[in-house]
């Protein structure tokens, strides 16, 4: 757990470790959720006021065209999030 002071909050979010510097381009709504920094077991430990810009691409972790957004919306990815796409 990692401690950030937000104005005069104290939160508490849960860190994990990233693989590498290399994440993908774009991320869907469901990876973001499942492979998210600031997500874990469906429930949501990052910044309390954060917002994303969505447009419709291609997942670079389930190669879905959807609804993407950066990885840096999720907080990174986490560790195992590398699969090979399927076409």
């Amino acid at each position: 757990m990692r401690n950030i002071m937000n104005g005069r909050t104290l939160i508490s979010m849960k860190t994990h470790k990233l693989l590498d510097l290399r994440q993908p381009d774009w991320v869907c709504r469901d990876c973001g959720g499942q492979w998210g920094l600031w997500w874990d077991g469906g429930k949501y430990s990052g910044p309390p006021h954060h917002c994303a810009t969505y447009h419709k691409g291609r997942c670079g972790v389930c190669g879905k065209t959807t609804g993407v957004t950066e990885a840096r919306d999720y907080g990174g990815l986490k560790e195992g999030w590398h699969k090979p796409l399927v076409d």
